[in-house]
């Protein structure tokens, strides 16, 4: 009786053990590689913004596989290919034979990172929701690659970049702008996300108000209530922007009574460069200001 007591002990303390293991694998950030050296000489990444922080780095001859929605920069087109951002192909990332393995925080991701673990892989899954958490990434690549110099100089580099826009547009009156992230049905960035901060860099102020959700879905009344300036759609698929801007002057009609509407200040950008929170963020800002204040640009 006494055995079978034991027995059930131990059974109890390794389902605990495996709970505790898998918490901490689906933690952010998470760093498995304690020996952080210049040993790591294959590197696979599963997002593109991890891929273009590595190639800001300057680590391109050590990247041996990317995603397949990775098209930044040029660099990435000659490397293998890891299925994509929400779907990567673990077998692809085992025949890349790495030495480290970046990944983002969401679920799928996660999942990938805690298999590959169990396997003997190093690996680091990092969160970047925010502009603080894309800095906070680039250190911890930077620590794990034995680049720390490089990560540091990346981050002041932007961080300068970053202020001297902030500081030039903020004698600016702030312009209200509504950023649609879906046509049907009609979604939009909130105030909980980093578009937001991004409009804020750029001297604007989002015009939709604190929601449940980061990205609300809207109707008609939201929409008028917003009293958007301008709207910006980052290009959604489409491989002419110029098609997508027509679409959009010509979807926006029927909320003519609405001032981006009324005064034609409807934008279509860059969908990858604004929506990926990587070290073109500065771009990203840049962009977004061009639609807010024209004038300002006019001569660059």
């Amino acid at each position: 009786m006494m055995n079978r007591w034991w027995l059930l002990l131990l059974l109890i303390l390794s389902w605990l053990a495996a709970g505790f293991v898998l918490s901490r694998s689906f933690n952010t950030p998470h760093f498995n590689n304690s020996a952080a050296d210049n040993s790591v000489n294959r590197i696979v990444s599963t997002a593109p913004n991890l891929t273009e922080i590595l190639f800001a780095l300057g680590l391109d001859e050590k990247i041996t596989a990317v995603s397949s929605d990775s098209d930044y920069p040029h660099g990435t087109a000659k490397k293998q290919k890891t299925g994509t951002f929400w779907q990567p192909n673990i077998e692809a990332i085992i025949a890349a034979k790495p030495d480290l393995v970046l990944t983002l925080a969401f679920q799928q991701q996660a999942d990938i990172a805690h298999r590959l673990n169990r396997m003997g892989y190093k690996t680091i899954s990092v969160n970047i929701e925010t502009v603080g958490d894309l800095f906070d990434a680039i250190e911890t690549i930077g620590t794990a690659v034995g680049c720390n110099a490089a990560a540091k100089g990346l981050v002041s580099g932007i961080k300068e970049r970053l202020h001297n826009v902030s500081n030039e547009l903020s004698v600016m009156e702030k312009v209200k702008v509504l950023y649609v992230v879906q046509r049907q049905p009609l979604r939009v960035a909130g105030t909980d996300t980093f578009i937001n901060e991004l409009i804020e860099y750029a001297g604007g102020q989002n015009a939709i108000g604190k929601t449940i959700h980061k990205y609300p879905p809207i109707g008609a009344e939201t929409v008028y209530a917003s009293g958007a300036e301008v709207i910006i759609e980052p290009t959604m698929g489409q491989k002419d922007p110029g098609q997508q801007q027509q679409s959009a002057i010509r979807y926006w009609q029927k909320f003519a009574a609405l001032p981006a509407v009324k005064n034609n200040r409807i934008y279509v950008i860059d969908g990858d460069v604004v929506a990926r929170l990587g070290p073109r963020i500065c771009l990203a800002v840049e962009t977004i200001a061009h639609c807010l204040q024209p004038q300002l640009f006019e001569n660059r």
